[in-house]
Formats: structure tokens, sequence, C-alpha cells
């Protein structure tokens, strides 16, 4: 592992010709690249991350929580249904994590230099803990304090239960950057592609994020994280995001690299006639269009009740599975995930291809509320926050700005009356209040995050998923393998993992499912 500056140039179309990115073309070996200012360089290392989270971390998710499946008449060599992991799957979780959280470093490091960049440094500061928190559910110990160290080529593995404070410290590091500016701070500009300089929203974002850390400690059993997690909790601001946090860099759609990336991968094509490929091997899988339309009845859920949701999740409202290839549809991802409504051009497609990424929804943050309370971490009325989630979330989905809505608007009240009698949907009729807040968490962000999906699942046991068709493992995978680079490149550090490690509670675990 080695410090990387990331080329800018993939991304640089998408900003026209505004100055604070002119300078973001390759920076690979670049005599100049030291000086870059924070100004030019944390909009491309957003937009960068937001790729990589909407893309590579949500396929994967939506995958392993048994959203998506392989469209019949595809054959992959994924490794996503069997479990079969090797050092050679998945590299990109772990390998362009660490170039997205060295591009936030390397804005970090400039606070030397010029430190009049307050508030670029703390919005690097979170997203580099945003990067890593992903990286260190998925593997456990791996590099941290040693890795984005120009001079040290082969990092050591940090301890996981290690890294959590200082994940907390970097937040705490990025409050005080924007509570207490330099004397002579320089004002977020057209770089600030998510909030435009609203500073105050940048600290809700900040607080919701340690919220999402804090939960996914829920089931530690590790005595310095509970003493971490119960301390945090004690002093955590409750102000948290009150609207979807979305990023946008200026899409347009003069071409497919301009789109959003969820349209530039899984929409149609330039010319308005023929699907993506990201969108024609994708199926929706059993567990959530059944789950979508009333049709899972298990000890956890007594179901009955169609989601209105589902037209704008799935195609085929009567499918529930992969067909057989090619005489038997299947249910592909709606277009209002895809964008894909009417011609090439016509405003529908059009808006979609600019339409905003989202980081993340509000209705994630009122249920890791709701979750929070019904623990006894945080005072307030789980209740109430379940029933504000599951509202944010028919607001998302009755958004009109981007594409046509079948069915017409959608109504929560009703549904939330469908559901009041349902075990495992409806909060009166669960007798586990977790249960029915991780399902209606996953009804809600199906499909747009798909890995908080996956390590809620493997958190907390909710939803409880079927394994997939033909799958003989034991459970899903607690961790994944480090890339076979480590193995090439860092052999005196990484650690040796089994196939045997991925299914096992063991010491190489990650920490917050011992």
């Amino acid at each position: 592992m080695k410090k990387i500056i990331l080329s800018f140039a993939s991304i640089l179309f998408l900003f026209s010709c505004e100055s604070y990115l002119d300078v973001n073309e390759d920076q690979t070996n670049n005599a100049d690249a030291s000086n870059l200012t924070p100004n030019k360089m944390l909009g491309g290392a957003i937009n960068n991350y937001v790729t990589h989270q909407q893309i590579t971390m949500n396929s994967f998710g939506n995958e392993m929580s048994y959203v998506w499946a392989l469209n019949t008449g595809y054959t992959s060599s994924s490794t996503r249904l069997s479990f079969d992991f090797t050092s050679a799957d998945e590299v990109g979780l772990f390998e362009n994590a660490y170039i997205f959280a060295d591009n936030f470093q390397d804005i970090i490091d400039k606070k030397d230099v010029d430190p009049r960049y307050s508030y670029h440094f703390a919005i690097a500061k979170l997203f580099k803990v945003i990067t890593m928190d992903n990286v260190v559910a998925l593997y456990g110990d791996v590099p941290y304090s040693q890795a984005f160290k120009t001079d040290i080529p082969q990092p050591k593995y940090d301890d996981d239960v290690t890294i959590y404070p200082k994940f907390f410290a970097e937040l705490d590091e990025a409050r005080d950057l924007i509570n207490n500016p330099n004397a002579d701070v320089v004002a977020l500009g057209a770089e600030d592609i998510v909030f435009q300089g609203n500073t105050a929203k940048w600290l809700e974002y900040i607080n919701t994020i340690e919220l999402r850390i804090l939960m996914r400690l829920s089931k530690t059993t590790n005595a310095s994280l509970i003493t971490l997690r119960n301390n945090r909790f004690a002093i955590l601001n409750p102000v948290f995001i009150s609207a979807n946090v979305t990023s946008n860099p200026g899409y347009g759609d003069a071409t497919i690299g301009q789109r959003n990336p969820i349209a530039r991968v899984y929409g149609i094509n330039a010319a308005g006639d023929a699907f993506l490929g990201g969108y024609q091997q994708n199926a929706a899988a059993s567990f959530a269009s059944k789950m979508l339309l009333g049709q899972i009845n298990t000890a956890d859920i007594s179901n009955g009740v169609v989601d209105p949701r589902r037209p704008r999740h799935f195609t085929a409202v009567t499918n529930t599975d992969q067909g057989v290839s090619p005489a038997t549809a299947v249910a592909r991802m709606a277009g209002f995930y895809t964008g894909r409504t009417g011609s090439a051009g016509g405003p529908a497609t059009s808006a979609a291809a600019r339409r905003n990424a989202y980081l993340m929804q509000l209705a994630e943050s009122y249920f890791l509320q709701a979750e929070a309370v019904q623990r006894g971490y945080m005072a307030g009325s789980a209740q109430a926050l379940f029933d504000q989630g599951i509202q944010a979330s028919f607001a998302f989905y009755n958004d009109y700005s981007f594409t046509d809505l079948p069915n017409g608007t959608l109504n929560p009240a009703t549904y939330m009356t469908a559901i009041s009698t349902k075990n495992g949907l409806g909060w009166a009729a669960s007798a586990n209040k977790i249960n029915c807040i991780i399902n209606q968490k996953y009804l809600a962000l199906m499909q747009w995050n798909g890995m908080e999906l996956y390590l809620d699942h493997k958190r907390t046991g909710f939803p409880d998923l079927p394994l997939p068709s033909g799958n003989t493992k034991s459970s899903r995978p607690n961790r994944l393998i480090y890339p076979s680079s480590e193995y090439s490149t860092n052999s005196s550090n990484v650690p040796s993992i089994s196939v045997a490690d991925l299914f096992v509670i063991n010491s190489k675990t990650p920490a917050f499912l011992q």
C-alpha cells in the first residue's frame, strides 16, 4: 500500500469550466500536485467517493442483502451468490476505498501549510471516516494509523477495536474546525457539491454519521467498545440531518459519462433504444420482491400488505423471482431508480441524468434514531421516530422532480394503517421493535444503500434473509478476504484469512460483530 494521488480526469467534464477544478487533471507523478489548494481538490474527492458508494458499495450490498439477483439468461463469475470469496474478489471495496480516503487525507495534509481552509479540512475528515468505516466493517483489522503516510509503503494493520476511537476523534476535529475556524477562513464555494457552503448542515451530517457508527457497535461484546459507545452517546449532539443528503457536481445528459452514477450504469444507452448492461444483468431478488408484494410470512414478518412503493422499486408487479429466460419476464429496476422513462433527451430521462446522487436518505436517520432510542442509548419516542422514518421514505418515493411516478401519489398514512396489525412491519403488532425498525429500513433503502442493509442484517439478524438458491453455506459471510495485492505487497503485515474465517465468529471477525 502506498500514498496515491488520484487522477481527477475522469470527473473533470462534470464541472464545465468551473475554476475550482481547472487544475484537476491527472495528478499521478505530477510535480505540481503539491501546489493544489484544498478548494481545488474537495469537489473531485467527494464526487469520486459518491460514485464508489453508489456503484461499487451499493451493488455489493444489494446482492448480499438479497435485493438484487442475477437475471436469467446471464452468467456471472461473481461469488456474491455462492459466497465463495477469495482474495481476488471485491478488491474495489478495499483498494478503491483507500485511494478515495487518501484523497481526503491529501486535503487534510494541507492544514500545516495553509490553515485557512478550516471547512475543507473538516469535510475531508468526515469523508475519510465515512470511507474507512465501511472498510473496517467489511475487513476488521486494517491499516489506519500508518495507512496514509508517504514514507511508510507497508503500513501495519491496526486492531479495529483501536480504530473506532480514532474515527470519533476525527469527527470531533471536524466539528471543531467548523465551529472554530481559522480567523482568515476560506469560505466554501462551488466545490461544496453537497451542502453548498451551509456549515450548519455539515454539522448535522457529522452527527448523523457518528450515530450510524455508534449503532454499528450495538452488537459488540468488547468491553472497551461498549464503554466507548456509551460515552459517545452521552455527549452526542442529537441534531441530525433534516433532509436527504445529496451530491451533484453538475451532472448532465450530453453523454452517458456525464450522468448521475445510477443513470450512467443502470439507465439506457445514448440513443434511448436499449438498456445498459448493468440494468439487463440484474433482477429483483426473490426475497425483496416477495416482501414488497406482501408474500413473506415467517416468525419475523407477518405480511399480506402490498407495499405501494413497489412499482418504484421494480417493474413487473406480479413477478416474485427471476423467470426462465427468455420466455418469462423478470422484475427489474423500476424507472424511478434508473430514470429510464421516455426516449433519450426526453424530459424525464434528461432530468434523471441530472438528478442528485443520494449519500444518505432522511429515512435512514430516523430509523437509526428509532433504534438508538429503543435500545436505550438516547432519549425520545422510538415509535414517533419509526413513524417519521416511514413518512420520510414515502416522501422520497413521491419526489416528482426527475421522473414519472406510477400509481400517483403514495399515502403513508394508508400504508401505516394497513401494517398496524402486521408483526415485523407495524410498531404495535411487533413484539420485537428492532425487527420492525430494521425491516422498514430495508424497505426504505433497498437499491439506494445496499451496503447498510447488508451490515444491518449481519448486526441484527434482520431481515431474516434466506440464502440464495443453490447456496450451501451456513450464513452470509461476516467479513471479506483481503485483496491479493496486500498479500503480495504488504505480506509482512496483512493477516492470514481463510475461507472458514468468513463464516465463524473468531478473533478475525470485525469487532462490531464479535
